[in-house]
């Protein structure tokens, strides 16, 4: 994975991965002796943000029903939105045949999370996809290494951060052109300066923005704003960070985002969403700085996890107005 565009260092999670047995599966071979059979294995898909390949579990001969209790353990970063499954029928002579998949999204980790523990352990039986009937038994227990900002926590942060930003769209799926801003707002809630891809530079000096990037490609942050707390003029009493859709098309086709605060090249707090959890909005309210004397990140945004979430719709800041959704 490369991190150089963005200068941050590679952080880790860790994930392992229990797959245990499948049931019910669609029998894909034919012929005389092995008709209304299958000769299954799952493959543990490397997907963005995952360290390493595919992991392949053994195969198991003639069975519709079967058992792997095999152990898989894996590293993974903030770019990962789920983990994914294929499960796959061994052929010798053709192609293997594809007997469903699953996904499990990094949102369901996120949603059980305990301030005081950052480990997770999730024992499932996910229904296939792709597939006519059959389901997966799997467990996975999930160490958050790099820290999280839980809605309602505040994040003691140092005079100088920055604040990294990413998106991802589907394969199938057009992207959409994202833009990552900054709004101060003054006492009486009066935008005083902002920054985005059209103004870069803002709030004398003290906040800088990397520049626009339009698909959401690639292992780093797509956008990332640089915050000289010093710098800050006293008028701002408040600070927002927002992600909007530049043509207004409704951000809920995103596969997955996450906000992230870095300092000196580290993670500081971080928190993503995925897909289903991402409002009918063309934009995204990902940060508030209530107090800029105690210099804190509060991550107390709303609508997103039905409490005190970690996002709420925006309809634009782009042209200097910010007006929540209500």
């Amino acid at each position: 994975m490369d991190f150089s565009d963005d200068g941050s260092k590679p952080e880790f999670n860790v994930a392992t991965i229990e797959v245990l047995e499948a049931r019910n599966l669609v029998a894909s071979d034919i012929g005389f002796f092995r008709a209304g059979k299958s000769d299954a294995y799952v493959i543990v898909k490397d997907v963005k943000g995952m360290v390493g390949d595919d992991r392949r579990t053994s195969v198991v001969n003639a069975s519709l029903n079967p058992t792997w209790n095999q152990t898989f353990h894996c590293k993974f970063n903030y770019k990962l939105s789920a983990f994914k499954f294929k499960l796959m029928d061994k052929d010798v002579v053709t192609e293997d045949d594809p007997l469903g998949k699953a996904t499990v999204p990094i949102d369901w980790f996120l949603d059980k999370l305990d301030p005081a523990n950052p480990i997770v352990m999730l024992d499932l039986w996910l229904p296939l996809a792709k597939a006519k009937h059959g389901e997966l038994h799997v467990r996975i227990t999930v160490q958050f290494n790099i820290p999280i900002a839980l809605p309602g926590i505040k994040v003691p942060l140092p005079m100088d951060f920055q604040i990294g930003l990413a998106w991802d769209f589907k394969k199938k799926e057009t992207p959409i052109d994202l833009d990552a801003s900054i709004a101060g707002l003054d006492r009486g809630e009066n935008i005083y300066d902002k920054v985005f891809f059209g103004h870069l530079v803002g709030f004398n000096g003290a906040v800088r923005h990397s520049g626009d990037d339009r698909t959401g490609d690639g292992d780093g942050d797509d956008e990332t704003i640089t915050f000289d707390m010093s710098r800050l003029p006293a008028q701002v009493e408040k600070i927002v960070v927002t992600v909007n859709s530049f043509s207004g098309q409704p951000l809920s086709h995103m596969k997955y985002a996450y906000v992230r605060i870095i300092d000196r090249g580290r993670t500081h707090a971080f928190f993503g969403i995925g897909k289903g959890h991402v409002p009918e909005t063309d934009g995204l309210l990902f940060g508030a700085h209530p107090d800029i004397e105690m210099y804190t990140f509060v991550a107390s945004m709303l609508g997103c996890y039905s409490l005190e979430a970690l996002c709420k719709g925006l309809q634009r800041v782009m042209a200097g107005t910010l007006s929540p959704l209500q």
